[in-house]
């Protein structure tokens, strides 16, 4: 576990407040009151193919990216629904016959797909628990370090006839 201890070192030496933690804090308040009814519907253009068969919902990412959150912009355009070529989502819904469903089923997989991004791109708060734990063993591995160092400067020192270093 020392690299998970030097990992969270180097998470916690960072000052609290910058930057990027003021995106994920926003990121994860604009989360949280995101739901699939709050899509505005006039970005999504949806097409039919058939009368009463598959939908599909194209969404302009230029007017839909502004909608969203920067840290999400990239897991987004690394999802399977993106087209590049016309820069836009193409999602389709076909599990019903009822064009109703198959455009709720649209919209439910995009909640879906904005969610996951931010899941894997929002890192979660670290609580005070945590970060005292942290602390505790950190400190644990350096006083643990600094005695495996002394005696072992100490041993050398009695190989070479020096007396030894007093309380070790």
């Amino acid at each position: 576990t020392p690299n998970y201890i030097k990992f969270l070192r180097r998470c916690l030496s960072s000052p609290a407040k910058t930057h990027v933690d003021e995106e994920h804090k926003e990121a994860r308040t604009w989360l949280a009151s995101f739901n699939a009814n709050t899509i505005p519907k006039n970005i999504c253009e949806v097409t039919f193919s058939r009368s009463s068969g598959p939908a599909t919902l194209r969404i302009r990412t230029k007017e839909f990216m502004h909608l969203i959150p920067k840290i999400l912009h990239p897991n987004i355009e690394a999802s399977r629904y993106y087209a590049k070529n016309s820069k836009s989502l193409v999602i389709q819904g076909d599990g019903s016959r009822d064009r109703t469903n198959n455009v709720q089923e649209c919209y439910k997989k995009l909640h879906a797909l904005i969610v996951a991004a931010g899941r894997s791109s929002v890192r979660g708060e670290t609580s005070l628990a945590q970060v005292e734990k942290v602390k505790n063993l950190q400190r644990k591995e350096n006083n643990t370090r600094l005695l495996s160092k002394k005696t072992h400067g100490n041993k050398k020192a009695a190989r070479k006839g020096f007396p030894k270093k007093p309380g070790y």
